[in-house]
């Protein structure tokens, strides 16, 4: 009778077993695999912090007939898990009433990490003035979206809520001014 392919198997494990068994017995050490907790190749599970910061700072506006540029805009505040931390960042708007859209990009470094952000024109976004003529003070609203970061915030993805006011002191082409500002950004975050 020939032996099927499972028994053999079956006999080269019990022959291994008693092998195992008799090097055991005559004072070999046997090692039992042990399971490790992380598997490998296995991801680390994204988890998610809030983020919520107040900056002061001065910006930096250049307009022109169809535009107002916001050329530089520095800031500091204090995040969460980071400490100190900077906001600089760059900006445009077509004013064309007391309530406009505006686009941006910023960043958002500290000794512990930072985040990429880009704010992208559309009715999310606001930069409202409170009245007809400069000097007058604007309020924005929007959204940022988080494109990247790193450190305590690698890898981050999520959106920010954007509040803030600043002064503008005249709205003629070709002017350029320096004005203080005060933003929020508040939201959660999914990080590696």
């Amino acid at each position: 009778m020939k032996a099927s392919p499972a028994s053999k198997l079956l006999v080269a494990v019990a022959l291994a077993g008693t092998v195992g068994l008799v090097a055991a017995g005559a004072g070999a050490a046997v090692t039992t695999p042990t399971r490790s907790s992380a598997q490998p190749g296995a991801l680390a599970k994204p988890k998610v912090v809030a983020f919520r910061a107040t900056y002061h700072g001065t910006m930096s506006l250049l307009w022109s007939s169809s535009s107002v540029k916001v050329t530089s805009l520095v800031g500091t505040g204090a995040a969460p898990g980071v400490g100190t931390t900077t906001l600089k960042g760059t900006g445009v708007s077509s004013p064309s009433g007391s309530c406009d859209p505006f686009s941006g990009a910023a960043t958002i470094t500290g000794a512990k990490g930072g985040l990429v952000l880009k704010v992208v024109s559309s009715a999310k976004q606001s930069a409202c003035a409170a009245g007809t003529a400069a000097p007058t003070t604007v309020t924005v609203r929007g959204v940022a979206t988080v494109v990247n970061g790193q450190g305590v915030y690698l890898a981050a993805k999520g959106s920010l809520a954007i509040s803030g006011s600043f002064s503008i002191q005249s709205t003629a082409a070709g002017s350029k001014e320096s004005d203080q500002f005060t933003a929020t950004l508040v939201g959660k975050l999914t990080v590696k």
